[in-house]
């Protein structure tokens, strides 16, 4: 149930109760040095009122791992999803029907990287799609590649640096624009990932470079951006993991995780940069009960591409949870959340909110 299902301001607040099925699976199959997966998600949400916002989503993923005989390896990987996107942007607050619809293609190699030394490259394809016709100056194609140098002086610390650039081409004229824009982003990146000891470990990936718009356009950006997370495990029971991150809004949604996977926060969001900081723990209470918190906070600085008004906001994320594997199986939670959002200047709307839902899953191997 959510107090503010459509994450509206100014005393039109409207609650809702939600009802989510999932259907997921997935395959590993490893085969001689290569291994080889994919893992999908069937998503059906049903609102109590809100009908018209009922609809179906999805989540893709499949990859490759290869290695060869020598000091070569790499993995190609391929994800897609769709799901209702978030209703408060930052640039406005819309309670239509706008599904947000992605595609990606990766591939890296690699080689090297067990000595001292090792080169790696790799390619990138991505397409984000809406279906609410609001949104389609927002939609684009965009292509990527980078080549760098790691260097590994202990097995406890990883060096690397290295090029990068991005090309996006979007698919109609914003407001104001008689064509559609393209915009390059160009950088060279440091990253480094310190194993502290057996329970503490440390990466980081800074970014020095400058994201420019063939049209005149306010979203011009120069600096630096990039990401620092710990994880840390202070007793068997209990593991906690901290981020920081600072990129163009339109990256921050596809955030890597330090798991490897990718945060996939929305491709709603139009900021021209976005701070993160999160905070998320887990404690085992007993062999069958984990509970879990989380915190997050978000400044978000945002621009109107043609007039170049500006505004920030700072939005606050809190939750609780508790998860039981009743048998090996079935598992059962339930968790409470609230979220908040103050603003000021242009762009952006204030709300608060909270919510509270449980889940049961029933998994099969």
């Amino acid at each position: 149930h959510f107090t503010n299902a459509l994450n509206s301001s100014g005393g039109s607040e409207v609650g809702d109760t939600v009802w989510t099925t999932t259907l997921s699976g997935g395959v590993n199959v490893p085969f001689g040095r290569q291994r080889a997966y994919a893992n999908g998600a069937l998503t059906h949400t049903r609102y109590s009122d809100l009908n018209g916002l009922d609809g179906q989503g999805y989540n893709l993923a499949a990859g490759l791992d290869w290695a060869t005989v020598g000091n070569l390896s790499g993995n190609l990987t391929a994800n897609a999803g769709r799901r209702q996107a978030d209703f408060n942007t930052g640039v406005s607050t819309v309670s239509l029907k706008n599904n947000e619809s992605y595609e990606e293609l990766r591939a890296r190699a690699l080689l090297g990287g067990v000595g001292l030394l090792g080169i790696e490259g790799t390619l990138g394809w991505r397409r984000v799609n809406f279906s609410a016709p609001e949104f389609d100056s927002r939609e684009y194609e965009q292509s990527s590649a980078s080549a760098g140098v790691i260097y590994r002086p202990s097995s406890a610390l990883t060096l690397g640096t290295g090029l990068s650039a991005q090309y996006s081409d979007y698919d109609v004229p914003s407001f104001g624009q008689a064509e559609p824009d393209t915009s390059s982003r160009r950088e060279v990146y440091v990253t480094a990932e310190w194993v502290a000891t057996g329970a503490s470990t440390v990466g980081t990936r800074l970014n020095f470079g400058k994201t420019d718009y063939e049209r005149p356009n306010a979203e011009d950006f120069s600096g630096v951006t990039g990401s620092l997370y710990w994880q840390w495990r202070p007793t068997g029971r209990t593991a906690v993991t901290t981020t920081l991150s600072r990129d163009t809004g339109q990256e921050s949604g596809f955030q890597s995780l330090v798991n490897g996977g990718r945060t996939r926060l929305t491709a709603t969001d139009f900021s021209r940069v976005t701070n993160i900081f999160a905070l998320g723990a887990n404690y085992e209470l007993t062999g069958k009960i984990v509970l879990t918190g989380a915190l997050s906070y978000a400044r978000r600085s945002v621009v109107d591409s043609i007039s170049g008004r500006s505004g920030n906001d700072n939005t606050t994320v809190t939750s609780l949870g508790a998860n039981w594997s009743a048998t090996r199986i079935i598992t059962v939670g339930c968790k409470v959340g609230h979220e908040t959002r103050s603003a000021s200047g242009f762009g952006s709307f204030e709300d608060s909110g909270s919510n509270c839902g449980c889940q049961g899953s029933v998994t099969l191997n």
